[in-house]
């Protein structure tokens, strides 16, 4: 299996609260690229549902997204032996999900 390359998050099929995870890609495309869909537009043999976002049953696969039941979760992947990364980049990247996270969550509270 080729491991992708760039940042994108697992969502899950039950909760996927897509404009969430669209706020964490649009913040981390600030510090790293995005993994691009393969010739088939699956990452992971999973289908994009949109730009580095993909869903699963979660909760099935026992995914870190489905232990706490919240309403926005998500799980994010880099890896940093891309050659267009580095451990530093991977670092900022999760800083930026984790930003872009918040930032929407505290959106909607408003």
């Amino acid at each position: 299996e080729v491991i992708p390359d760039g940042f994108y998050l697992v969502g899950d099929t039950e909760n996927g609260q897509l404009d969430f995870q669209e706020a964490v890609i649009t913040n981390v495309r600030k510090v790293t690229h995005i993994a691009p869909p393969d010739d088939e537009g699956n990452i992971i043999d999973v289908p994009v549902v949109k730009d580095g976002i993909i869903l699963v049953p979660a909760k099935t696969l026992g995914l870190c997204c489905s232990v706490t039941g919240g309403t926005y979760v998500t799980t994010t992947e880099v890896y940093p032996d891309s050659p267009r990364a580095t451990e530093e980049i991977c670092n900022e990247a999760q800083v930026a999900a984790i930003t872009g996270a918040l930032d929407y969550v505290l959106s909607q509270e408003k």
